[in-house]
């Protein structure tokens, strides 16, 4: 289990935060469409560091409205490929990323986002504070899916490709809409 200097950060973000963080993040010139597109995919797909950071062009495609992207899971998962409609806030950075994304001697798997985990990791605390990290995005994910009371477990399996369906029970636990349900059910003891 990772350390977090401040701790893991178990309570999600709604949109309107992260585009608020996206909106005041100063990034270089240079490197803004690449680090605010890496962002983007680390907030809708809610992916692994490395498995974002192993994507290559290759991996997406653009069809009927839709990002596709094949994002191989770690840790022997299997999943199909992660869909988000192309008019979505933000799709469209990780779509001009892949435009420009290009082989080349310093990127010869032509990989999206050619920076080390490191950077990854610094561009997360940039943009959203200190104490975020790219795995954030993961749980961040897991939760807001969760807060609809229609996800099922196959759904959650399917998206983030677990194995085992103990896998999700954490991220159970971080939905406040099972603690709004609860505090409803104090009320009912009233009368």
């Amino acid at each position: 289990m990772p350390k977090y200097k401040h701790g893991k950060i178990t309570a999600p973000i709604d949109f309107q935060t992260f585009k608020d963080a996206m909106g005041n993040v100063k990034f270089a010139k240079s490197k803004m469409l690449s680090h605010k597109s890496f962002l983007a995919f680390l907030y809708w797909f809610g992916v692994r560091k490395s498995e974002a950071l192993e994507r290559t062009r290759e991996d997406f495609v653009v069809r009927d409205g839709l990002l596709i992207v094949d994002a191989t899971p770690k840790k022997g998962g299997e999943r199909e490929p992660l869909e988000v409609p192309v008019d979505y806030p933000y799709v469209d950075l990780i779509i001009e990323k892949l435009r420009l994304t290009r082989r080349s001697l310093g990127n010869r798997e032509g990989r999206v986002w050619n920076f080390s985990p490191r950077t990854a990791i610094h561009i997360v605390k940039r943009a959203m504070g200190d104490r975020y990290y790219p795995h954030f995005f993961r749980l961040n994910r897991a939760t807001r899916f969760l807060e609809d009371p229609t996800t099922t477990l196959p759904e959650m399996k399917a998206w983030f490709g677990w194995k085992a369906a103990k896998t999700v029970d954490p991220y159970i636990g971080y939905s406040r809409r099972y603690i709004r349900r609860q505090r409803e059910r104090l009320k009912r003891e009233l009368g």
